[in-house]
């Protein structure tokens, strides 16, 4: 069950951090989306750094002090959205 346990918390590391900057990147002005990450880059980012590649896409694509904040509030977010996710699942399981 823990191995079950920890291969979820690893897809959701990143799923969530996935599903946050495609939303992200179909809102951005095009400007913006010129200084975002290529594809490939993107899912390096993704699986290698999972949540902790959000404030550095926030920070990149708005070139602001809003774009950190954004970036550190939707790594909160991802971070409590993981855990929770995973306490719910280790619940159920009885793990």
């Amino acid at each position: 069950m823990t191995v079950l346990l920890f291969s979820l918390q690893l897809v959701l590391g990143i799923l969530v951090p996935w599903w946050i900057l495609r939303r992200d990147l179909d809102r951005l002005r095009p400007e913006q989306l010129a200084r975002a990450w290529n594809d490939v880059t993107f899912w390096m980012a993704i699986v290698v750094f999972g949540p902790l590649a959000l404030p550095f896409h926030f920070t990149k694509t708005r070139r602001s002090l809003l774009g950190l904040l954004l970036g550190l509030g939707w790594f909160a977010a991802a971070v409590l959205a993981i855990s929770l996710l995973s306490l719910a699942l280790g619940w159920v399981l009885g793990v």
